[in-house]
């Protein structure tokens, strides 16, 4: 089967990306800019306060974090996003912290 065939089980991610990002808004967009940033998916705004907000970004490789901040930049009302942290880590360990030691 050809590697780009579209029965092809997707890989495993071998880390997984957590990115925060800092979204400069005109604040009466507000509503409208926030149910844009939930129907993307893998995205969270944690806190929001004249016209700025904090938006979380996770996923299997820097290449979602950095569509996910485009998006979010080109928005109707967005002046800005521009991310602020950035952290990945092996999924092999994330896993492990998930289970937990009473479960190893």
């Amino acid at each position: 089967m050809p590697p780009d065939a579209p029965d092809r089980p997707a890989e495993a991610p071998a880390e997984w990306h957590i990115a925060s990002i800092l979204v400069h808004l005109r604040p009466e967009r507000s509503p409208d800019v926030r149910a844009a940033i939930a129907a993307l998916g893998d995205v969270e705004v944690h806190t929001e306060e004249r016209g700025r907000m904090v938006v979380t970004v996770e996923g299997p490789h820097e290449g979602r974090i950095a569509d996910r901040m485009t998006a979010i930049h080109l928005m109707n009302g967005v002046m800005s996003a521009v991310m602020v942290f950035h952290h990945a880590e092996p999924v092999a360990a994330q896993s492990a912290e998930e289970v937990g030691p009473a479960r190893r």
